[in-house]
């Protein structure tokens, strides 16, 4: 039993309701948001960039040059990474062009956001260079 009157849980209940509509509201509208989509995608590039690195250069340091034969799971891991980077490359230059077009941040994001783009260009580039990459 409670101490609350029926219409009083119903009111708890409805508020409680409108709480996660506006969570699920405000999600939706972010995963639907061209800004917040570049942002993420830049983000996600500079992670992933930076963790194939680590785990690239771990993995040949801790097994020596037979890891590239014997390709062990980390390595396997590593050279499947590039292909995400060049995913999220595609996806950072095309933010940031439509936040140039839509003028979306001030102009320091936006010249952040590019050079981030051309920075991404520029890896894919190296690994598709280095056979990372398809051609």
């Amino acid at each position: 039993m409670t101490d609350q009157h029926p219409s009083q849980q119903q009111t708890g209940q409805l508020h409680g309701q409108a709480d996660r509509d506006r969570v699920t509201h405000g999600v939706k509208r972010r995963l639907t948001s061209p800004s917040w989509l570049a942002r993420a995608a830049s983000v996600g590039l500079c992670s992933i960039s930076i963790g194939f690195l680590i785990l690239f250069v771990f993995v040949v340091e801790t097994g020596g040059n037979v890891t590239l034969f014997t390709r062990p799971l980390l390595m396997q891991i590593a050279v499947s990474l590039p292909a995400v980077i060049m995913v999220l490359t595609a996806a950072t230059t095309i933010g940031a062009g439509i936040a140039w077009w839509n003028r979306y941040w001030s102009i320091r994001a936006r010249i952040h956001q590019s050079v981030l783009a051309l920075l991404g260009l520029g890896f894919s580039w190296q690994l598709t260079k280095l056979g990372f990459l398809p051609l």
